[in-house]
Parts: structure tokens; sequence; C-alpha cells
């Protein structure tokens, strides 16, 4: 799963789950990969293990730091930056073009349209399915309203930057 991480300036971190191997019911193992420009920069294992009802994580399997414990969390602190955290979609409107234009991030191929002129949208709908990197990335709208216009169709190989859905 990719998430996404904003920063108060518009800068982007990348990270994606790649592997997920369960050791034990108390031991899981994930790996990693931060993505910079659609190429892997970085790659991290790390090792979480439940133990008495507290959970404990460690990147060598052999020094463990307890967790605070912590709901599926909105924003994200590192030592002096807070994020803003997206699971597996980024809102298009955060990164360019206005809020209620929905703009290609990456090259990608539209695989499904989930709406059409006229329809209202909530924030945070499914509006399309973008292939992207032999992923099916859902494409979900950071706003409300009325969808305007639709400027691509499916079938369609888009480059980045590329205007697909308006929402008034």
């Amino acid at each position: 799963m990719r998430s996404y991480l904003l920063d108060s300036e518009s800068n982007e971190y990348v990270v994606d789950l790649v592997k997920t191997i369960q050791h034990s019911s108390e031991l899981v193992e994930f790996e990693f990969s931060a993505i910079q420009e659609n190429e892997i920069i970085d790659k991290k294992h790390v090792f979480i293990r439940k133990l008495a009802g507290n959970y404990y994580c460690s990147f060598n399997n052999k020094a463990w730091r307890k967790l605070a414990r912590q709901h599926v969390p909105k924003k994200v602190l590192n030592v002096n930056k807070v994020f803003e955290l997206y699971r597996g979609f980024k809102p298009s409107g955060l990164s360019s073009g206005s809020s209620g234009e929905l703009l290609t991030q990456m090259p990608g191929k539209i695989v499904k349209l989930n709406v059409n002129i006229g329809d209202l949208v909530e924030e945070g709908d499914c509006v399309l399915i973008l292939e992207a990197m032999k992923m099916e990335n859902e494409i979900k709208t950071s706003v409300a309203g009325k969808v305007k216009a639709i400027h691509v169709n499916v079938g369609d190989a888009l480059e980045s930057g590329v205007l697909m859905i308006e929402i008034e």
C-alpha cells in the first residue's frame, strides 16, 4: 500500500509497503520502500512485536523500542516537521491545480471512471482508477461538489500533470 506524507511547504514523500511476513502471532516483519520521482531511493525492514498488550519495533530484530499507543493517525510528527498522512491515495488538489481539479501525478492509463458529469461527490470519493507502475490507484477527490467536466476516457494513456476531472 502506498502512503503519501505532505509537509506544510507542500514537499511530498512517498512510501510503499512492499512486503509483509508474519513470523508468528506476535512478530510481523514489514518492508518499506521510499520513492522519489518513481524510483526507489531507500528500503527499510521493520519488525513489530506484540508483548503483554504492548507493541515494540526494531530495525534489526535485536534492539527493541516500545511504541506509543495510537489510532490510525492523520498527522505524523517527525523531529521538526508535521506531515499530513494519506494512505493509498493523495487528493489531487493538494499538489497542483485548484482544489476542484484532479491532475495526474504520474504517467498512467485510465482503467475505470466512477462518475459522470453532473454527479455529486463527497470529499474522499473515488472518482476513477488509474493504472500506474503496474498498480491500480484510486484517485479520490479532496473536495465535495458536482462533477463539472471529465477530460479523459477509459483506456487513455496519460502523462503526468494532465487535467482529468473538474469538480465545482
